[in-house]
């Protein structure tokens, strides 16, 4: 039986405005909920799911509606066995369904479903939270954008003032401004915000500066953000840092092309002041009929008012012929044709009272006014003078050189010649009028010589062949340009003499590398310069080894004295004969060489040493064993002195006792032998002092 609770809770079920599900739980062999069976719907259920109570009452609620998530089915499970209450939002992206459910048990064996669809809602919603971004992004962007209209507004900033200012600014036009940094770049300079470091998640843009690529701007995010139009950046954030980057662009053209103007107006400036030339603008003073009669100063530069006589400031206002009454009637003409016509002129003029001479450009810059170029011409006047007179010795000079001088035409024919050219080549001037200078080049060198070096062979009319050294040089201050002056001189015979050097120097060097001594050249500044072959067989290194090393290097220290005082004589210009000095071979061993060395003397000053050395070392091993056996031999002889005083002595002895003995045979045998020895060692005392006799003389004469 139904009670007025129920069928009042009915009607507010049926009239309520969220759609609402009236489930019977069906239970499972279990005990748990297994599944649901639609007990009852509402009016707003119906619109929602777009079918009558009937069609869907009695019915199963996965059969009826189909689309229901396994999740929520586990929901109502759980509401169906708990009795707990549930509230959830849920979303499908793919219907694009947004809604709020809410689940509680309303019986025994019953659940109810209240459903409220908030797709409406929640699109409202995400429209106004992306608007409030969008007007969030637009104020960073202008905040931004006004932040740097300040730098970039300031007078006076510079370049890298104004990059490093935007560079530490930018990051907070971003939408995690806290995570992000900045770097710009430009022409190979960084400036960089705060923590800079990169990333790959960066956002860059190029800086064009009079359409070329200059530089970069950069905005990194130190961490991984969300995902948005371009990576973890939105689409207004490329759309801010390319308008950066794009006003970074002109704001740097513009104040480059600012520092530029002011650089020029201060070179302007300092050209004006510091010119050569003087200076002087005019305001043109007329009479009653308008006809020009003086010139008023209304600027000049200091190099004019050197020329009037007074300072800058005391000159304003000044008029011309008040300060140089002289030069009115010749001047006032020009200046006043000029005033009236505005067609500039170009005149020399002389001071009378100074007697200095001025080249004036006088030119109307605009009705009204007369500006004057001048510049002081008198010492030009006196150069000019001077130089008509040089032309007059220039040309006896030209014709009286005892080197050949020709004149050379644009056209690179031969236009002038003076004599020594004439009688160097034999042809005559008319001859020479009608060639180039190249018909005079020794033919199979014409092809190399289009540069004409500084020596050449040439061919004279009769077919000798001569050496020439050229000098060519632009003729300068002449009405026409091109030409060019040829001095030849005849070098022939110093080219003979040089070839016959080289022969012989190349005879030298091929007699050096065979001979048995060793023959070498060293500078004190770059050592050992050439060396004969024979150092190998005499140090046992080859020339190339050599090269580059001090001879000093390889003496031993029981040879330095005599090398020291070697050089000691070779420093003083003097020559140096018989030098022994012991050298370290390569091997380790010792090299006894005698040296006949000559300093080398190039200006005066000797900058080094050349050598002859011969290998002494097995002469000098010769040497040492004769004079030890000359030696073994003396002291030989002075035993045998020695043994001569001591067998006399004996010999005496026996000698006496032979006449006592009464034997006359015996005694005479025992006397004859002892004549026998007596005899030889006469011999040995004869031989004694003839050799004494020669060791004397070998010594007197330094054999030993």
């Amino acid at each position: 039986m139904t009670t007025p609770s129920d069928q009042q809770y009915r009607l507010l079920f049926d009239q309520m405005f969220d759609a609402g599900l009236l489930l019977e739980v069906i239970n499972g062999n279990s005990g748990d909920p297994a599944r649901f069976r639609i007990a009852g719907i509402n009016h707003k259920a119906e619109e929602v799911l777009g079918c009558g109570r009937d069609d869907v009452v009695g019915e199963d609620l996965v059969v009826a509606l189909p689309s229901v998530a396994p999740a929520v089915l586990d929901l109502f499970s759980g509401v169906a066995q708990t009795g707990m209450p549930v509230y959830r939002e849920i979303d499908i992206p793919e219907l694009d369904t947004c809604y709020e459910l809410k689940v509680y048990r309303s019986g025994e064996d019953q659940i109810t479903a209240i459903i409220n669809d908030t797709t409406g809602r929640q699109r409202v919603e995400k429209r106004l939270r992306k608007k409030q971004r969008d007007l969030d992004n637009r104020v960073r962007e202008l905040t931004i954008l006004y932040a740097m209209t300040d730098i970039v507004e300031r007078y006076g900033v510079s370049v890298d003032e104004i990059l490093r200012e935007v560079a530490t600014i930018l990051p907070g036009g971003w939408f995690y401004p806290g995570d992000a940094v900045a770097r710009i770049t430009l022409e190979g300079r960084e400036y960089l915000s705060p923590g800079f470091c990169e990333t790959p998640w960066r956002q860059e843009s190029p800086i064009y500066v009079h359409g070329w690529i200059a530089g970069t701007v950069e905005v990194c995010y130190r961490h991984e953000q969300p995902g948005e139009d371009e990576g973890p950046f939105l689409a207004e954030e490329r759309s801010l840092i390319d308008t950066v980057a794009e006003r970074l662009g002109r704001t740097i053209e513009q104040v480059r092309a600012d520092e530029g103007l002011r650089r020029s107006e201060e070179k302007y400036r300092l050209l004006f002041e510091q010119m050569l030339e003087s200076y002087t603008l005019y305001e043109v003073a007329r009479d009653s009929e308008g006809r020009p009669v003086d010139y008023e100063i209304l600027e000049l530069n200091e190099k004019a008012a050197d020329v009037f006589g007074h300072s800058q400031e005391e000159l304003i206002g000044w008029r011309l012929f008040d300060i140089f009454p002289a030069i009115r009637e010749g001047a006032g003409a020009i200046y006043g044709g000029v005033a009236e016509t505005g067609v500039s002129v170009h005149r020399r003029l002389q001071e009378p009272g100074s007697g200095r001479w001025y080249e004036l450009h006088i030119y109307r810059p605009q009705p009204g006014r007369l500006a004057v170029i001048g510049q002081d011409i008198t010492e030009q006047k006196r150069a000019e003078r001077a130089l008509r007179e040089s032309e007059k010795r220039f040309r006896g000079i030209f014709e009286k050189a005892g080197i050949g001088i020709a004149l050379i035409d644009p056209a690179k024919k031969i236009a002038e010649a003076n004599p020594a050219f004439v009688q160097m080549f034999g042809y005559g001037e008319e001859e020479l009028h009608a060639m180039e200078f190249r018909d005079l080049i020794f033919p199979p060198d014409r092809e190399s010589a289009r540069s004409l070096p500084p020596e050449i062979r040439c061919m004279t009319k009769d077919g000798r062949i001569i050496w020439g050294r050229l000098k060519v040089s632009l003729l300068h201050d002449t009405g026409e340009s091109g030409f060019l002056i040829v001095m030849v001189e005849d070098i022939t015979e110093r080219r003979e003499m040089q070839n016959a050097l080289r022969e012989s120097e190349e005879r030298f060097r091929e007699i050096a590398q065979r001979s048995f001594d060793m023959i070498y050249t060293c500078y004190h500044d770059r050592g050992i310069a050439y060396i004969s072959p024979a150092v190998t067989r005499i140090l046992g290194y080859t020339p190339e080894e050599m090269i580059g090393e001090q001879c000093r290097d390889y003496v031993l220290d029981g040879s330095w004295p005599a090398w020291q005082e070697a050089r000691s004589r070779i420093a003083c210009g003097e020559s140096v004969v018989g030098l022994c000095v012991e050298l370290r071979r390569k091997d380790g061993t010792i090299a006894t060489v005698e040296m006949n060395e000559s300093p080398i003397v190039e200006d005066g000053e000797v900058v080094g040493v050349q050598t002859v050395g011969r290998d002494i070392s097995d002469r000098m091993h010769y040497e040492n064993l004769r004079l030890q056996s000359f030696y073994q031999i003396e002291q030989n002889i002075e035993q045998f002195a020695i043994l001569a005083d001591h067998i006399r002595q004996p010999l005496q002895v026996i000698h006496g006792m032979a006449d006592l003995i009464d034997d006359g045979e015996a005694s005479e045998k025992i006397r004859e032998q002892v004549g026998r020895i007596n005899s030889i060692v006469r011999q040995l005392d004869d031989g004694w002092v003839e050799s004494r006799e020669i060791r004397e003389f070998l010594r007197r004469n330094e054999l030993v």
